[in-house]
């Protein structure tokens, strides 16, 4: 199974791998018969409560008192406690009472509560294909097709919950909800763009460079980084959803068949960054550089940009406040699509044994809704809650909250939501922090590097 990136907020909180999803506009409620009017079974606990495919679902359930149970790490606790509270305020019948587990346990105590006869409604599963594998949760297609989330949702947002009898990223729908999670993006020094003449966002990958160059003919180092630990990463697989499209980046994180990393533009991803690396972009210790100490550097204003994501708003220093924004990372080409990785903190699942499924879904529901979307915002996450496809261009001014919700904003409207490619088995995250390494001495090639990636995924893939 994928693993989730170490320096993502869900590395950082709880070691749970969170999905994206896109918040968009509620449906109203309504009866919806599928098959037939609320069979047993459907989430009224009337005693198939261990259906695991109901076929006939009521989106009616506002009125009709329940208590639903979400399992919740502790790291999140007062996120989705915030969540819990917004949905009762808007629902006053269904109440939601957490259940909280230290995070570190989180994971491993999920699957014996699924299978119990005590099991929470609701749960964030870090094994999403086992927990279907073994029927402890619940297909959500045809509340799906009630809300019609797939109408309101982009593509790239639904599919880390889609599952499939042996991969993720395709067939039925077994976690959803809304959108909310951190934007990886291009972080940038007020004072150091004003110098360089940067006054709105480059609209290109060369555009970007441009910028870059005029700081390195200033003697502003362009890049800060660190890559001892290999988070160069960050600007890597920006580049890779760039050049490769943010569909054929998640193919490979979901063990797509037939994906492959092996295409010339992989490869042209990683001479893009190797033509940085090369013109002297990054310091020439960069190697030696940890994470902590490019926080430092960054608002000790040792260079122009930062690509990170946006969870390091509650890290930076805090005298460095206002003094630094972000945009997401500009495509290849003048009007081409936006793509940026993001771990998703509002899509759930139902447990299979959930005696409130009806209950459970209109919860979910309430995820795609203005209200989740403002506690997201009010936790520090990105999240939307309007048309995404309605979404305006990124831009220097206005907050920072305002440019992060832009920048993501833009990434869903291009439908451009992917993962980071050490998500794909852990052996890979290895192989990439080893290779750029490799890359920034100069020790390795792009196509070789891209080869050698390839393999080590083909090979991971082979013995799970």
């Amino acid at each position: 199974m994928p693993v989730q990136h170490p320096t993502s907020p869900a590395g950082t909180h709880t070691g749970r791998r969170l999905r994206a999803s896109l918040a968009a506009v509620a449906a109203g409620s309504a009866l919806v018969t599928l098959a037939a009017c609320s069979a047993p079974g459907s989430g009224s606990g009337s005693g198939a409560s261990a259906e695991t495919t109901p076929t006939a679902v009521n989106t009616a359930v506002d009125g009709t008192p329940a208590t639903l149970t979400l399992f919740s790490a502790a790291g999140l606790q007062t996120y989705e406690q915030g969540l819990a509270d917004a949905f009762t305020a808007k629902y006053p019948k269904i109440k939601v009472k957490l259940r909280v587990e230290a995070d570190n346990n989180y994971n491993t105590v999920l699957p014996r509560l699924l299978a119990s006869d005590s099991t929470p409604d609701l749960v964030q599963p870090y094994d999403l294909l086992g927990g279907v594998k073994d029927n402890l949760l619940t297909n959500l297609d045809a509340y799906d097709k009630a809300y019609g989330w797939s109408e309101k949702v982009p593509a790239s947002a639904l599919a880390p919950g889609r599952v499939t009898m042996r991969t993720i990223g395709a067939g039925s729908l077994y976690e959803a909800g809304g959108s909310a999670g951190p934007l990886v993006g291009v972080f940038y020094n007020k004072d150091l763009a004003a110098k360089v003449g940067m006054t709105s966002v480059p609209s290109t990958v060369a555009g970007l460079e441009a910028v870059m160059a005029k700081a390195k003919g200033q003697g502003i180092t362009p890049i800060v980084a660190s890559n001892q630990d290999g988070l160069i990463g960050h600007l890597y697989n920006l580049l890779l959803g760039d050049y490769m499209g943010a569909k054929k980046l998640s193919d490979i994180v979901h063990h797509q068949p037939a994906a492959t990393l092996d295409t010339p533009a992989a490869v042209q991803a990683t001479q893009t960054l190797q033509k940085w690396i090369k013109a002297g972009y990054f310091a020439s210790d960069v190697n030696a550089i940890n994470q902590e100490a490019s926080y430092g550097q960054f608002t000790g204003g040792k260079g122009l940009f930062f690509f990170q994501g946006s969870w390091i708003t509650q890290t930076l220093d805090k005298n460095f406040k206002g003094k630094y924004g972000v945009f997401p990372m500009p495509p290849v080409n003048e009007g081409g699509s936006y793509a940026g990785m993001t771990s998703n903190t509002l899509a759930f699942s139902i447990a299979a044994r959930s005696q409130h499924k009806d209950a459970a879904a209109l919860f979910l529901n309430f995820l795609t809704t203005p209200e989740a979307a403002k506690v997201a915002v009010d936790n520090g996450y990105a999240a939307l809650s309007g048309d995404a496809k309605s979404a305006g261009k990124p831009s220097l001014s206005g907050s920072l909250t305002d440019q992060i919700q832009a920048g993501y904003a833009a990434i869903a409207a291009d439908d451009g939501f992917d993962s980071w490619l050490q998500n794909s088995a852990p052996a890979v995250g290895t192989r990439l922090t080893q290779q750029l390494q490799l890359l920034v001495s100069g020790k390795v090639e792009p196509a070789a590097m891209v080869k050698t990636l390839q393999t080590t995924y083909a090979d991971a893939i082979k013995n799970s």
